[in-house]
């Protein structure tokens, strides 16, 4: 079973329009609303592979309350810490006219610090449990920059591997606390590895030294390019084949879960990064986060080729 921690999680709200346009009166074609957060969102993933979860983090208000009841009707089990303070709404507009994604995220709530230390200690009590951890996301206002290190450093006292997708402070923070895995995207790459990145063997480069550096596996997400993975000085290109994608929200949520559940399961990287790639490019061919169907997932999973290149 896996823990998926999402800090900052919300109610998704995906609207479908023809032709949007600013200042004008729109009548949706269709309408989803999801439990959302990447935690939310790999969890959900999870689910498609029949792989077991748990989201934990913090919710509240009304907001807080239809965030579980959805992952509940999804068969997704919640064990949350609850604040005073209403969960966040993102709304997320796609014009099926030329298929651009409009995006409102509503910022994340002041934690107070007891709902912090409450959180830490739930985190403790738990995460023995577990195959494997996920920390997914933004850190919400409130939160110590050095939080997802704090809980990493609790997943190695219980031998339990911690895989981290986050950005700024919090990743880089969260890998100098030595997570099993990371899942930069290209930005996140050049952040890490302090320098421009601009050619494909920049990015090569810089995947074998972000993971030689703080010596951890690096999947580097490259979206429509597929992913760069580095271990032990040795990189691997997974390319993906193109589809006719409707919506990439949650594709990289998708990917991790993919990720997690190979490794997970035994595969070796190469075979874990082509599960995850195919995950992430299945999650393009349907409107709504991490709702991909398992025929997509086997069909593209075929199609996806692993080029070694150091």
């Amino acid at each position: 079973m896996i823990l998926c921690v999402n800090l900052n999680a919300a109610i998704d709200k995906t609207i479908v329009v023809n032709a949007f346009n600013v200042g004008e009166i729109h009548r949706p074609e269709v309408v989803k609303l999801l439990a959302g957060g990447k935690g939310c969102n790999v969890a959900r993933a999870l689910k498609q592979f029949d792989e077991k979860s748990v989201v934990t983090g913090w919710v509240g208000g009304t907001a807080g309350q239809l965030i579980e009841k959805k992952l509940q009707q999804e068969g997704i089990a919640a064990d949350f810490v609850y604040t005073d303070f209403e969960s966040r709404t993102c709304t997320s507009i796609l014009d099926n006219t030329d298929q651009t994604m409009t995006e409102i995220y509503e910022k994340g709530k002041l934690v107070p610090p007891e709902k912090v230390t409450e959180m830490l200690a739930r985190f403790r009590n738990i995460v023995g449990a577990y195959t494997a951890v996920s920390l997914s996301g933004s850190l919400p206002p409130g939160v110590p920059l050095d939080f997802y290190a704090q809980l990493i450093e609790i997943a190695h006292e219980f031998n339990v591997p911690v895989f981290l997708d986050s950005s700024g402070e919090a990743l880089l923070q969260g890998v100098v606390a030595k997570p099993f895995l990371i899942k930069p995207n290209e930005k996140e790459a050049a952040i890490l590895a302090k320098r421009k990145l601009t050619t494909p063997s920049d990015f090569v480069a810089a995947a074998s030294d972000i993971s030689a550096c703080y010596e951890t596996i690096v999947v580097l997400s490259q979206g429509k390019n597929g992913a760069l993975a580095a271990q032990g000085g040795k990189v691997v290109h997974v390319r993906n084949p193109q589809v006719k994608a409707k919506s990439a929200v949650g594709s990289g949520d998708c990917m991790l879960a993919g990720l997690i559940v190979g490794i997970t399961q035994g595969f070796d990287l190469i075979e874990a990064v082509k599960v995850g790639v195919a995950a992430g490019t299945a999650n393009t061919l349907v409107i709504g986060a991490a709702q991909f169907s398992k025929n997509d997932l086997n069909e593209i999973f075929s199609n996806v080729i692993a080029d070694h290149l150091t």
